[in-house]
């Protein structure tokens, strides 16, 4: 396995990010500094990072959680605000697949393995991720028709999801939204967009899951054959 990608699963960084700890002498193999990111690592190198011992041996890790209101999806943080990583248990280097914002709760991923995180969190991944919506005031029937076949916003931002209008009480409506792509603020941006403005948004399904009865800020792992379902 290349060294940088061995890096990456072992969970030390992006595999990016690892690219630039070979390339600044940060790595070495068997006692000795490593800067060829192509060196093929074989079971018996030593390898180590910044000093400390990296090996495989904890392999890909992907778990579930259930994020509450007021967790932000980055790990590293000036503002000292909760961050979602905080909220599992272990000792691993985490990487959020894909993000939400700090008022959106549901479902969220989180992997020791910085390619993987990279790789699914590109909106071309396309799994589906299913989202419940409450705001003031309504988007039309037309707008969400293009919406639904992909239109352009104001700002020029390429969108498409599937909208549909589930209840409405006096100016407050609720939503259920599907996202393929899933790119920044998106659903925020759609609804702003047309007048609406999002009050509540939770996602509940993503990429063939729900959170079924897992409670706000509570986890879980995922087995193997789940794995094997997202890297599809």
């Amino acid at each position: 396995m290349r060294l940088n990608k061995f890096l990456a699963r072992c969970g030390v960084d992006s595999r990016r990010n690892c690219d630039e700890l070979i390339r600044t002498g940060k790595v070495s193999i068997n006692g000795a500094v490593e800067t060829n990111f192509s060196y093929q690592v074989i079971n018996e190198d030593v390898v180590m990072c910044n000093g400390k011992y990296v090996d495989i041996e904890d392999d890909r890790i992907v778990y579930l959680l259930n994020k509450p209101k007021g967790y932000i999806c980055t790990s590293k943080d000036t503002h000292d605000r909760n961050k979602v990583i905080d909220l599992i248990d272990t000792n691993l280097r985490l990487f959020t697949i894909g993000r939400l914002d700090r008022d959106t709760t549901g479902i969220i991923l989180l992997t020791n393995d910085g390619d993987l995180a990279n790789f699914l969190s590109h909106p071309k991944y396309g799994k589906e991720k299913k989202y419940y919506v409450k705001t003031k005031g309504k988007i039309d029937t037309a707008d969400i028709k293009n919406i639904k076949n992909g239109c352009r916003l104001e700002d020029g931002t390429k969108v498409k999801a599937k909208i549909h209008q589930s209840s409405q009480l006096g100016n407050n409506y609720e939503w259920d939204v599907i996202l393929s792509e899933g790119k920044n603020r998106e659903i925020k941006k759609i609804f702003s967009n047309f007048g609406a403005k999002v009050t509540l948004l939770h996602r509940y399904f993503f990429a063939g899951f729900q959170l079924n009865n897992l409670n706000p800020g509570k986890y879980r792992k995922l087995s193997k054959i789940e794995l094997n379902q997202i890297i599809k």
